[in-house]
């Protein structure tokens, strides 16, 4: 089968390799037919060792094969992966597209624990239902804990990447656009964040703005920088990272945040929660037609990647097919 690796810094290489065979009896094998270009993504594409690893945290695509210990999941199923796989063992939590998980950015995927880790979804909706286990289901669970943590609070978004453009999609559809910011250097990203914010700035108009109860941070590797999302928040207030790995970066640093400034994250989506990002885009509640902006082949990978990791004018997500 056909693969995405990387050979370098941001160089790309299709290579081939065998198929992927089921290694346990909860495993599935997933025929690839959409799959994405995350953040964690990124980063190795911009790793400036040699990195031979198949990427793709997020896919989608139809099972072609399942263990006997698979009992949800059937062949012919149309599916969407989690990003994060927790080992019904209780190892340590992997990645697909990482190191020990070959991810989605091949013709085919082996998926563990497959009755845990994929959600059926619905033709009609694949190119936005792959997005449920990573992008969609990190910004729509950092949009819930603002809302838990101040109901009626002011919120920013600091990064309209994809992961913070769903975050401000869904406080728009819970009612709160009129009490949303969003910082957005890349002009073409701050355009589209202001249909759903009650104003969108760079991070140079934003330092006369009025500071916000919840800042919800999108992608790190796209978020503007720590000084300005301590500068945005007020004290007692609250600083929400998309990304679980993220919040030690901050803590780390020099930049002093006003007093009790709670610093959390979102977590991975499991399964169930998954489902029920796919649920709110099939009865209309979460629109994310707004994210994908490329559909690329897969055997122009360099060029999707330079796209996504620029990011050029006018990219929002980009999806491989296969």
């Amino acid at each position: 089968m056909q693969a995405i690796t990387f050979t370098g810094y941001k160089q790309t290489e299709i290579i081939e390799m065998p198929r992927p065979a089921l290694r346990d009896s909860s495993d599935a094998i997933v025929l690839v037919t959409t799959t994405a270009i995350g953040p964690w993504d990124i980063q190795a594409f911009l790793n400036t060792n040699r990195n031979e690893l198949t990427p793709g945290g997020e896919f989608a695509g139809i099972v072609v094969e399942t263990g006997e210990a698979v009992s949800h999941i059937e062949i012919d199923d149309l599916v969407a992966n989690t990003v994060q796989h927790v080992s019904k063992n209780g190892g340590i939590p992997e990645l697909f597209g990482s190191n020990t998980l070959p991810g989605g950015h091949a013709e085919y995927v082996r998926v563990p624990d497959a009755d845990k880790s994929l959600v059926k979804i619905a033709a009609s909706g694949e190119e936005r239902a792959v997005l449920a286990g990573g992008t969609a289901g990190l910004g729509m669970a950092a949009a819930n804990s603002a809302l838990e943590y101040a109901l009626n609070g002011s919120y920013a978004i600091a990064g309209c990447d994809p992961i913070g453009m769903t975050a401000l999609i869904a406080l728009d559809a819970a009612g709160a656009k009129n009490r949303t910011i969003a910082i957005e250097d890349h002009t073409e990203r701050r355009n589209l964040s202001a249909s759903f914010t009650l104003n969108s700035f760079d991070t140079n108009e934003c330092l006369n703005t009025s500071k916000v109860d919840v800042v919800i941070v999108g992608a790190t590797i796209d978020a503007p920088g720590f000084a300005t999302i301590a500068n945005l928040v007020k004290p007692d207030g609250y600083v929400i990272f998309s990304e679980p790995d993220a919040p030690p970066k901050l803590l780390n640093s020099d930049i002093t945040l006003p007093a009790n400034v709670v610093v959390s994250h979102a977590r991975w989506p499991d399964g169930s929660e998954a489902k029920r990002v796919v649920t709110a885009m099939q009865i209309k509640k979460l629109d994310l037609t707004h994210l994908v902006s490329h559909v690329i082949p897969l055997d122009e990978s360099q060029e999707a990647y330079e796209a996504a990791a620029g990011p050029e004018p006018g990219v929002q997500k980009i999806l491989l097919k296969p």
